[in-house]
Order: structure tokens, then C-alpha cells, then sequence
């Protein structure tokens, strides 16, 4: 019986040799797209998030983050008297109730009839927060309240004073009217308030604070 010599094998035509490669590469690019998406993650450690920042209305039964980032009070309290003795502006401090129960306490700005508050834990931009590895609950500084059709939270606001707080006004909020993002309410003075504006930021607790970054832009 005769054996088959080298040249008498077969040739390969050389379009095989040149599609190997390419077919490598296709395989490789393949593998790692299945590794790397579908889990989820937003880089930051804190697991699945939404593809895009939240939008609209409150949904019913979601948790969010709730803070005022801005109140303005009239020149005069709701007496028409000067809020400090000589030209000393209010020292604007709030507090956040939920169901009754208060839930947020804010920090005192001084001498302000503009109070404005980033609704982090420390005196930064949320810009800076960019690239960051951390979780919202760890910088954010706000109520957490879940979402209610029939709820609504309470925000009274006090002039903090050494001898005694003096109340500067309340207003009652329906969660239904809030959507995620800045809540602007304005209000004419009366006779047990001087407050003239508050900007309420709602905030979902389930989203990644790079999501979190973009809705407070």
C-alpha cells in the first residue's frame, strides 16, 4: 500500500488563513462584550442603576432623597418687624417632617434672606463628586421619604436665635406635586409667614450617584 506524500496533500485555499485572524478578533471583541455589560454596575461599587438619570413625577412607593437647596424670606417677618435687632439678616435653619415626624434638620446659614444648602454632607459642588468612588448614602445630606399620592411633608423654617428660635413660616408640600429634580413653590406673605420661595430637590435613592450628578446639573 502506497502512503500519501506531502505533495499529494491536499492544499488549503488562502483565503482560510487570511479569515482565522479576522475571525479571532471577532470572537475576542464578542467574549469581552458579554463580560462587561449586563452587570450592571456604574463604576462606582454601587451595583445597578437605571441607563439614565430619572425623570417626571414621583414614583408611588419609590424612597427619594429630599432637601430644600434654596429658601428666600421677605425683608420683614411675618409681624412686618425686623428679623434681628439693627440690620442683622435672619439665620436661616429648616426642618423636614414627614408623617409627623421630623426626619431632617438642615444647618444654619447666618445673616441671609437667601439660604442655600448642596445637600452634601460636606461643602462641596456636585461636579466635584465626578469619578468619585462612593455610594449617595455616604455624601448626600437630606430626608428620605417614600413616595405617596396622599403624603405630603411639612417644612418649617426658623430664624435661629440665642435666646429663642423665631418661626420665619411653614409650608406644607404634596408629594404628588413633586417631580425628581429642582421644585420651585413661591409664596405670598401671611400673616404666620415671611416665606417667599423654596426650591425643593428631590432625588431617587436607587440611582447612581453619576446618575445623581446629572439630575443636579
Amino acid at each position: 500500500m502506497s502512503s500519501m506524500s506531502d505533495f499529494d496533500a491536499p492544499t488549503k485555499p488562502a483565503w482560510v488563513g487570511a479569515i482565522v485572524p479576522v475571525v479571532m478578533v471577532l470572537g475576542a471583541a464578542g467574549l469581552y462584550w458579554i463580560m462587561t455589560s449586563g452587570n450592571g454596575d456604574d463604576g462606582n461599587g454601587s451595583g445597578p442603576h437605571p441607563s439614565h438619570p430619572a425623570k417626571g413625577k414621583l414614583v408611588e412607593g419609590r424612597t427619594y432623597y429630599l432637601f430644600a437647596s434654596e429658601i428666600e424670606l421677605y425683608s420683614t417677618n411675618f409681624e412686618n418687624e425686623s428679623w434681628d435687632l439693627g440690620d442683622g439678616g435672619p439665620d436661616i435653619f429648616y426642618r423636614l417632617l414627614w408623617q409627623g415626624i421630623e426626619v431632617f434638620e438642615s444647618k444654619t446659614r447666618s445673616d441671609s434672606l437667601i439660604a442655600d444648602w448642596s445637600g452634601l454632607e460636606v461643602e462641596l459642588d456636585w461636579s466635584d463628586l465626578l469619578g468619585k468612588n462612593l455610594s449617595p448614602d455616604e455624601v448626600i445630606k437630606g430626608a428620605r421619604v417614600r413616595a405617596d399620592s396622599k403624603g405630603s411633608v411639612l417644612i418649617k423654617v426658623e430664624d435661629n436665635d440665642v435666646a429663642d428660635n423665631d418661626e420665619a413660616g411653614s409650608v406644607e408640600i404634596s408629594l404628588k406635586d413633586l417631580r425628581v429634580g429642582a421644585n420651585e413653590f413661591e409664596y405670598k406673605k401671611a400673616s404666620d409667614s415671611a416665606i417667599r420661595r423654596i426650591t425643593l430637590r428631590a432625588l431617587p435613592v436607587d440611582s447612581s450617584l453619576q446618575d445623581l450628578i446629572a439630575i443636579m446639573r
